[in-house]
């Protein structure tokens, strides 16, 4: 077993009470069984070890002939014996809501007319009746003389308050532009003018007007700077009005402009309107809308066809290896088993309780990785349909197939193939929720998950020119070999046809793909509810309570270091952060990352005989999704994207042999928290 086998009390509840019948070995069929002795098995479950397993579905032989792939290894049998992977499983949405449907149709046949006729010819019609109209009273207004010196002369009036208040704001300025223009010709010829006279003005007063030749020349200049002084002030002032006056002859031609061309445009615009919408409604009316309904592509079809789980092998082109695997060990298998989390808070402070749960969990995944064990190989192809909203539900009984509706031009035929593919470390909890003010919260099915798909354990070093690359990826692919390995048929689930080849090269190749999902936890719950008849999938929002969300964020010390609220309790580590909440008291945040290489805190260690094995945890509660090659950092466990030029990890390939790849290199997306997101479903 992988897990703890210490008895918690777990009363009356009905999933444990059949697991007991299964874990009990000294109960007889059907003992009645107390609830002490019902206790003792909590916390414990069945362990499953899959063993040379493998598993591929074909289609249905009624004779019950062995496999097509029997004990076949080498590449070109098995392909052939792909042909027989026609097994399906099909997905069939219930259907939508159909007067919400017509109505849709309906609107939609209104607003394509409508957008037509109004929406896109309105502008023409702007340009041809508004511009023409506006720009013309705004031109006869903004160069109508008489009203542009009426204007002026409101300005002007306050000539002379403009006049001492400018010069007395701007002295310094004033001064220093008397000095820069004193030494032009105009004030130079003016000075000269100034100072004749003053001399020509003493020899007609005679000699009882005494001045100097000296004083006259002080005189005129004096007289030069106060006019210097006045043209600038009288220049200043007057630009001033005739900005104010072209400012209000604007704002008043725009104003006069707008009122008018509105009017004036309004008329055409209303013309353009309801020929518009006569129009489309005259549309909507003649149009047989059941019928265009009926021919609308609102359902889908899918089928995923010849599932397959084999031991991985070093090609992508294959989606069954024909090989088992030993899927986990005696030590760590597959196990089923019913727990209790203790001490849980979810939603609001107040909640506080040991949840049950009743959890299914893979192998642990390997500190380090274990190379011994069986990589998987996972593949198979789909063909998904865009069908009719009048095409017939009809079931063939015998082979379950649709016995029409199926249109090859409106078809996605694609397969999928994955090498090396490990889910180690992967769980799911199933449990009740606590209490909640949201109903659709309220003590309802819960889940809390972490799902790891992992292909390789240590990708720091891939290169694209490394050998075995097709050992560890994931390709998905869509053309086919030749047009006749596609087949005729719309899909084989209708006349018993083969299954496609697919191309060997060609599809969206992601080398060394490790994606960590964490999709819910126990304190942060994933719920699976309902809402008046739709289904809501909801990851439920993160509550403002420090008791629960210290236990999902992460401390990072590039950003949260410098946060005086973000701390590190005496004699920690660093990378044991607090947060200090208004009470005063210091809570660590105990969130982390998964990725390939570790995934929480919660590590363990098994004795395989003489060993000590070290195992990853599982309580991580961020996400990782790491493409290519991808260097881990040990100490803050986080994840960069390698950028030499052979890194590789997103490759797309052509179908044309020889056709060189497109390698666009490798990526990481690290540290993934989602806070809250919620889907419905509507029209159920």
């Amino acid at each position: 077993m992988t897990h703890s086998k210490k008895a918690y009390r777990f009363r009356q509840n009905c999933v444990a009470a059949a697991v007991s019948m299964l874990l009990a070995p000294s109960a007889f069929a059907l003992q009645n069984l107390s609830d002490e002795r019902l206790a003792e098995t909590t916390g414990e479950g069945v362990a499953l070890l899959p063993e040379n397993f493998k598993i591929v579905f074909q289609g249905p032989n009624d004779i019950s002939a062995a496999s097509s792939y029997g004990t076949l290894t080498d590449k070109a049998s098995l392909l052939e014996a792909s042909k027989k992977d026609t097994g399906f499983i099909r997905i069939i949405p219930a259907g939508g809501n159909y007067e919400k449907l017509y109505e849709q149709n309906r609107q939609k046949i209104y607003n394509d007319k409508f957008n037509a006729d109004y929406t896109y010819k309105l502008q023409d019609n702007y340009n041809q009746h508004y511009l023409p109209k506006y720009n013309q009273v705004y031109s006869s207004v903004k160069n109508n003389a008489d009203y542009r010196a009426q204007i002026r002369a409101l300005y002007a009036k306050d000539f002379d308050a403009d006049y001492a208040k400018y010069s007395a704001d701007n002295a310094a300025q004033i001064s220093t532009q008397t000095t820069q223009l004193r030494p032009t010709a105009p004030w130079t010829s003016r000075y000269t003018e100034l100072y004749n006279q003053r001399r020509a003005d003493k020899q007609i007063l005679g000699s009882w007007y005494s001045e100097t030749e000296a004083e006259s020349r002080a005189w005129a200049e004096n007289a030069v700077a106060g006019e210097i002084k006045n043209y600038i002030i009288s220049t200043a002032v007057n630009a001033s009005i005739d900005q104010r006056t072209n400012n209000r002859l604007e704002e008043s031609a725009a104003l006069k402009a707008k009122n008018e061309a509105d009017a004036y445009y309004e008329t055409y615009r209303q013309q353009l309107y309801n020929g518009a919408r006569d129009s489309a409604q005259s549309l909507v009316s003649s149009t047989n809308l059941a019928e265009s309904l009926k021919a609308s592509r609102t359902k889908a079809d899918v089928f995923i066809y010849g599932l397959a789980l084999s031991k991985s092998n070093g090609d992508l082109s294959q989606r069954y290896s024909n090989q088992g695997l030993n899927w986990g060990s005696a030590e760590n298998p597959w196990l089923f088993r019913s727990g209790t989390a203790k001490d849980i808070q979810q939603f609001k402070k107040e909640n506080k309780a040991d949840i049950a749960y009743l959890a299914l969990e893979a192998p642990l995944a390997r500190e380090g990785g274990n190379s011994a064990s069986d990589r998987i190989k996972l593949g198979f192809w789909t063909d998904i349909f865009s069908r009719s909203l009048d095409s017939s539900s009809q079931v063939d009984p015998v082979t379950g197939a649709p016995v029409s509706g199926l249109d090859k031009d409106y078809r996605l035929r694609a397969q999928f193939v994955a090498n090396g593919l490990s889910i180690d470390g992967s769980q799911v909890r199933l449990f009740q929720t606590q209490p909640s003010s949201t109903a659709q919260h309220n003590q309802t099915l819960g889940m809390a998950s972490v799902l790891r798909l992992n292909t390789h354990n240590d990708p720091s070093k891939l290169s694209m020119n490394d050998a075995d690359l097709n050992a560890r990826g994931i390709r998905l692919s869509t053309a086919a070999r030749t047009d006749n390995d596609d087949g005729a048929a719309p899909t084989p689930a209708m006349d018993g046809s083969f299954a496609p080849i697919f191309n060997e090269s060609d599809g969206l190749y992601l080398y060394s793909a490790n994606i960590n999902l964490v999709l819910g936890n126990i304190y942060q719950p994933f719920v699976l509810g309902s809402e008046g008849g739709n289904i809501i999938l909801e990851l439920t929002r993160i509550p403002n309570v420090p008791e629960i969300y210290t236990k999902i964020y992460s401390y990072y010390a590039d950003t949260d270091g410098a946060n005086p609220l973000v701390k590190t309790r005496e004699g920690a580590s660093a990378v044991q952060p607090q947060l200090k909440d208004s009470d005063g008291i210091y809570r660590v945040l105990e969130g982390s990352t998964c990725n390939v290489s570790a995934c929480g805190s919660n590590t363990s260690e098994i004795k395989a005989g003489s060993a000590t094995l070290k195992y990853q945890g599982s309580n991580a509660t961020h996400s990782s999704i790491a493409i290519g090659s991808v260097t881990r950092d040990p100490l803050s466990n986080t994840l960069k994207a390698n950028r030499a030029a052979d890194s590789t990890g997103v490759v797309f390939r052509g179908p044309a042999a020889g056709s060189a790849p497109v390698n666009l290199g490798s990526a990481a997306i690290d540290g993934v928290l989602i806070q809250h997101f919620k889907i419905k479903t509507t029209g159920l």
